[in-house]
């Protein structure tokens, strides 16, 4: 089973491809784009891991994002909305990035990645913070505190 994971619009967009639970590439886009914290989608990190593992995007069993962005969206509306008129020039900054880019993550990744619809799931974030420690911990059980932004 072929999973491809993808970071982006939010945080230093990256990509990593796992088969059968093995990491077979992985890659920050800056990597590529020589530009530093590059958060843009990572198109050309998703090549490399691609290529690493000697598959296309139509071979790919999923393909995950990191983040739930309805979730964050409905965060950042009921903060901004809370907190007007103070927070008018974050509203006005966060609507142009949503409305323009990270509402419609799943259709860019569908035409990006060429998956079907299906195929592309969401994740909690805070859960993949945990994860990313879990997983590579020798522990078979452990606790997990994540305090990232609102974490």
């Amino acid at each position: 089973m072929y999973i491809l994971g993808i970071a982006c619009y939010f945080h230093d967009a990256s990509a990593t491809l796992i088969k059968d639970g093995e990491i077979v590439a992985a890659a920050m886009e800056e990597r590529f784009s020589r530009k530093k914290h590059d958060n843009s989608f990572p198109k050309q990190a998703i090549e490399f891991c691609l290529r690493q593992g000697g598959i296309s995007g139509k071979d790919l069993d999923y393909v995950v994002f990191y983040e739930k962005p309805l979730v964050k969206f409905e965060r950042i509306l009921l903060t901004t909305l809370n907190t007007f008129p103070q927070s008018s020039g974050v509203w006005q900054d966060s609507m142009i990035s949503w409305l323009k880019d990270k509402l419609w993550i799943k259709t860019l990744i569908q035409k990006e990645v060429g998956v079907s619809y299906d195929k592309v799931l969401f994740c909690d974030h805070h859960m993949s913070h945990a994860a990313s420690a879990f997983f590579c911990s020798p522990f078979r059980e452990a606790a997990v505190l994540t305090t990232d932004g609102v974490g």
